[in-house]
């Protein structure tokens, strides 16, 4: 049976109201009936909660205790309510639902998303405990060493250069410690933001292996990049941000000149992606730096993305390292919403990175 005429034209009349309202308001909204079935949605809304809903009770896919009250509230009795919901997706993300009467027979849902400002909160929160600590011991040489110069040092020249090398290198561990808590703190308010860029992976990793080169080389070791068979000559294209997937890299490559064996080889290996479960998927690619060292215990390596978080943190600090790095590469892989795993195991450390490919 086919639905009445007027019946088809007062329905679409009311989904171009409820579409330019939601584009006015520009935020994700929905188009509920009394029973709170979906009857309308607009882009942001299906990119948050799937193109599936049309059609269905909302709460099969927005789970709230007090969500079924809301809508009777502003469907019976007119009445704005507001609710806090958190999803937890890959990321953590926080929204305030607000509910309305639309017209007589329909409410209207907004889903305004505060997960930035949460991030925010939590980031400085974060700041001021780890910071403070970190920022202690080379404020305390400095401190020190400006106090032993003032006190005649500087008199003497080679305890005046001996001193400011030293001085030096704290002030310079200071400015890597800023510059990698400033990264950290701008991935992780983006972080629920998927970057869609087409990022060509083997240009790369070819221009970061001709900046890193040279550091590789000082340690005795080198850089190769290896693709495997079957994706030899494929677009190696991947969806993301180009600068934070180098940044990704660049980490992993710094972090195997660091701890990696005297005259050993670190690979940038592209193969075909894997599920959690080992199967193999052809939309996915994942990146694998491999080097040889020291082996990591288990009981290390669900740490290693912790901030500030050191196996050996004397050995840490003298070789340069913030404690940063794999927490930045962790963020920035979610920001992807990809995968990150790490394994190490007879002298060699292997960090996988899973990444959608580019369609």
């Amino acid at each position: 049976m086919k639905p009445r005429r007027g019946t088809v034209t007062k329905m679409n009349d009311l989904t171009q109201r409820f579409e330019t309202m939601a584009a006015l308001i520009d935020e994700a909204s929905v188009l509920l009936d009394a029973q709170s079935k979906v009857v309308a949605a607009n882009a942001k809304a299906l990119d948050l909660l799937g193109s599936h809903i049309i059609g269905f009770p909302l709460d099969r896919f927005l789970r709230h205790p007090d969500f079924a009250e809301a809508v009777r509230a502003a469907h019976q009795e007119d009445r704005l309510t507001t609710l806090d919901y958190t999803r937890m997706d890959q990321v953590r993300r926080a929204f305030s639902l607000r509910l309305a009467r639309f017209d007589d027979a329909h409410v209207i849902l907004l889903l305004l998303d505060g997960t930035m400002g949460l991030s925010v909160d939590r980031i400085r929160s974060d700041f001021v405990a780890n910071v403070s600590h970190e920022l202690r011991s080379p404020l305390t040489a400095l401190l020190g060493f400006i106090e032993t110069l003032q006190d005649g040092a500087v008199e003497e020249p080679d305890s005046r250069a001996h001193f400011l090398s030293i001085m030096e290198d704290e002030a310079t561990r200071m400015q890597r410690l800023i510059d990698d808590l400033l990264s950290l703190s701008r991935v992780e308010a983006e972080e629920h933001r998927t970057p869609d860029e087409a990022v060509a992976l083997q240009p790369l990793f070819e221009e970061l292996v001709s900046v890193m080169k040279r550091a590789a080389e000082k340690s005795n070791k080198t850089i190769a990049i290896d693709i495997v068979p079957e994706l030899k000559g494929a677009e190696l294209q991947v969806q993301g941000a180009r600068d934070e997937l180098r940044q990704v890299f660049e980490n992993l490559v710094e972090n195997a000149i660091r701890y990696g064996r005297p005259g050993s080889e670190i690979v940038l290996r592209i193969g075909v992606g894997r599920l959690a479960g080992g199967q193999m998927r052809e939309d996915l690619l994942r990146v694998q730096v491999v080097n040889q060292g020291d082996t990591i215990a288990p009981e290390h390596l669900a740490r290693l993305t912790e901030r500030f978080y050191r196996i050996d943190k004397g050995r840490s600090r003298q070789m340069g390292g913030t404690g940063l790095g794999l927490a930045i590469v962790k963020h920035i892989v979610n920001r992807h919403r990809g995968r990150l795993r790490i394994t190490s195991e007879g002298g060699e450390t292997t960090v996988s990175v899973t990444l959608q490919r580019f369609n």
